[in-house]
């Protein structure tokens, strides 16, 4: 299977290159956190530097008191916790002292998993692609919870995706957004691990393992956090990439496995034999034969020119599909998955931030507007609003002479059309 290393999994998740061995002794005095998640941790306290960016709102590190022996090691012992007021004491047992610490022997870490699991199997499951579909519900609320009871691969990757969905719905509770990042991370790292030994008997584990991890991708990438300037989710577009390539790589494993559903292409609309169409139609196929005539500048190479029609003859499916009303989870699937299908080097130029594939990018996000609202790809709480804080971020990349570019996306996201 050495293949799949191959692949273009292995520019998402890279195998570590082994480090030097230091000369002097690793400092033990770092926070809970850091040490979970394998960082190296300033020690500042009340709150360390990684966590004060990672965890937004949160005051302060949980750090062990270390007390130095006469051979000159350390010994630690738990933290005395803080006192708290009547007020405080709930959404602290319920949050901030229930994180996972890596040890299944913690009572904390068990309530908490119990207490993910629970809300994944209730809850996460019915939100994320064709939830309520027959095949959908097999897969996220059957089929990878029995994963999940037999691999911790899949298990801290549910984990990982019940609690960002969770903090979505109680952003009051960093205690979750910590868990969420925590459970995130392992996956990511035992994910990278497992590949280098995959066979038929992990094919599924790694596969329902790389979907759940790209789902969680999306929604922090689209997470806004204040002063913090918006990135496009290439990582997230390279993940899912890499899921096709994986599961291509491992298709003679997955043969009757329950995520076909899942990487199959769906088919175009033929734009090329529409007799008349509604309003959106309309005004979106002007907006793109306007932004097309861009593409014959001549500094515009032929192979860009290329990329960028072929991304507008996407847009303009995407467009009839939406205008008739077809199946809408197919159509948000085809939203979420359109720089899947086009030309490899339009994620190339996205990451240049070359205007045009900003622009065409651009269309493709605000459509998530034009859709029902659904988790996986809307999220769901203010910081999570997927289209808007896309559309404005790609709008203060783009310098001033290509500012027109956004009028029509920026329409989308006001309202504008309606989804009836």
């Amino acid at each position: 299977m050495a293949s799949v290393l191959d692949s273009s999994m292995t520019a998402v998740w890279p195998i570590d290159e082994l480090r030097p061995r230091r000369a002097h002794r690793k400092s033990r005095k770092g926070c809970k956190t850091c040490k979970i998640r394998k960082v190296k941790c300033d020690e500042q306290q009340p709150i360390c530097g990684g966590c004060a960016r990672r965890f937004r709102g949160m005051k302060s590190c949980e750090y062990e008191l270390f007390v130095e022996s006469s051979e000159g090691s350390f010994q630690s012992f738990p933290a005395a916790p803080l006192p708290v007021t009547s007020h405080e004491k709930w959404k602290v047992q319920h949050s901030l002292t229930m994180h996972p610490n890596g040890s299944t022997s913690s009572d904390g870490s068990r309530l908490l998993e119990l207490r993910l699991m629970h809300h994944y199997t209730t809850s996460t499951c019915g939100q994320l692609p064709e939830g309520n579909s027959s095949k959908g519900k097999y897969m996220w609320s059957m089929d990878i919870p029995r994963l999940a009871f037999q691999s911790d691969l899949v298990l801290s990757a549910l984990l990982g995706i019940s609690a960002l969905h969770h903090a979505a719905l109680t952003p009051a509770d960093l205690g979750l957004s910590r868990a969420a990042e925590i459970y995130f991370d392992k996956a990511v790292t035992s994910h990278r691990q497992a590949l280098s030994n995959a066979d038929r008997g992990s094919a599924e584990s790694l596969l329902a393992t790389a979907i759940l991890i790209c789902h969680h991708a999306w929604l922090s990438a689209h997470t806004s956090v204040p002063g913090q300037h918006y990135e496009i989710p290439l990582q997230t577009y390279h993940m899912a990439r890499g899921i096709q390539t994986l599961f291509d790589q491992m298709w003679p494993w997955l043969a009757g496995s329950a995520y076909l559903w899942y990487v199959e292409r769906l088919p175009l609309e033929d734009v090329e034999h529409v007799a008349s169409g509604g309003s959106f139609w309309t005004s979106g196929q002007e907006d793109l034969d306007l932004l097309s005539r861009t593409f014959e500048h001549p500094e515009v190479l032929k192979r860009d020119k290329c990329v960028y029609e072929a991304t507008a003859m996407e847009l303009k499916s995407l467009y009839l599909a939406i205008d008739i009303q077809d199946s809408q989870p197919g159509i948000q699937r085809r939203v979420a998955t359109m720089p899947l299908k086009i030309p490899k080097r339009f994620l190339n130029l996205a990451e240049k931030k070359d205007p045009r594939a900003l622009a065409l990018l651009a269309r493709n996000i605000a459509l998530l507007n034009m859709t029902p609202h659904v988790w996986w790809l809307h999220g769901a709480s203010s910081s999570q609003s997927v289209a808007e804080t896309a559309i404005t971020g790609i709008s203060e990349m783009l310098p001033i002479e290509w500012k027109w570019a956004m009028k029509w996306p920026l329409r989308v996201i006001s309202g504008e059309f309606s989804q009836e």
